[in-house]
């Protein structure tokens, strides 16, 4: 009996794995014309950094709605790593187009814009992302924007506008101690650096911005100790010399 009902069940499986083999087949119909099926293929791809698989993906989502935001951000994600940048334009306009309220995709249109040269263009598509969500990308982007052209004080407000919401920002704590830096507020600036390497500990290059605030606040101790700890690890000759120069200007007691 025990044989008998083996065989039973070896047979009804066979007979199972038959009768689903159509229905399998046309569930795998039914998902490649799935555009958010192709898009979750395509989010795949660029998470293996696999852009020209990720564009072939969301083509086909997008051929199949053309009216899914995400997948043509995603496109003008995937065109930015490929370095075509009009393009990149084209696909976060038409995500905008399809949902204006999507913050990411007027961040990052505004990156593509300023890749472009379109410096106003990009200022202004990171404050539409902003305004929608407070979107910490888009503020972090228009601090940026303000310290290359020395406007310290809307920087360091948007800067903390950007911590206020995401506090884990490697980026935004470092530019925070340079814009203190630019500012003469040393003390503000070693803290910020401090909280930017209590998150990345071995970053060497927020520690030598910590190190040229301890310098430039006449904590030369604490200047050559983080230098001279940091140089061994530091693989680019362009910031060896830097640290060198700035340990050669060590007062020597």
């Amino acid at each position: 009996m025990r044989t008998l009902g083996k065989i039973l069940i070896v047979l009804l499986a066979a007979v199972w794995g038959v009768s689903c083999a159509p229905s399998q087949k046309k569930l795998a119909e039914q998902q490649e014309k799935n555009p958010q099926y192709q898009y979750e293929k395509a989010v795949v791809c660029m998470q293996y950094n696999m852009p020209d698989e990720a564009v072939k993906y969301l083509g086909l989502a997008l051929s199949l709605d053309p009216r899914h935001y995400q997948a043509h951000n995603l496109m003008g994600l995937a065109q930015m790593i490929k370095a075509n940048v009009p393009e990149a334009i084209k696909a976060f306009e038409a995500s905008i187009a399809t949902n204006p309220d999507f913050s990411e995709a007027h961040n990052n249109l505004g990156t593509a814009y300023q890749q472009s040269g379109e410096v106003d263009k990009a200022e202004a598509e990171f404050k539409a992302a902003f305004a929608i969500d407070q979107n910490y990308n888009a503020s972090y982007n228009l601090a940026k924007l303000y310290y290359g052209q020395n406007k310290l004080e809307p920087a360091l407000s948007y800067t903390q506008q950007s911590l206020q919401k995401y506090n884990r920002s490697l980026l935004a704590w470092n530019l925070l101690g340079l814009i203190y830096e630019g500012q003469g507020k040393f003390d503000d600036a070693i803290a910020s650096y401090q909280q930017a390497l209590k998150i990345t500990p071995n970053e060497v290059n927020i520690s030598f911005n910590l190190g040229v605030a301890y310098f430039k606040s006449k904590q030369y101790d604490k200047a050559k100790d983080v230098l001279e700890k940091i140089l061994p690890a530091v693989k680019s000759d362009d910031l060896k010399s830097k640290i060198r120069e700035v340990l050669n200007r060590i007062p020597v007691r």
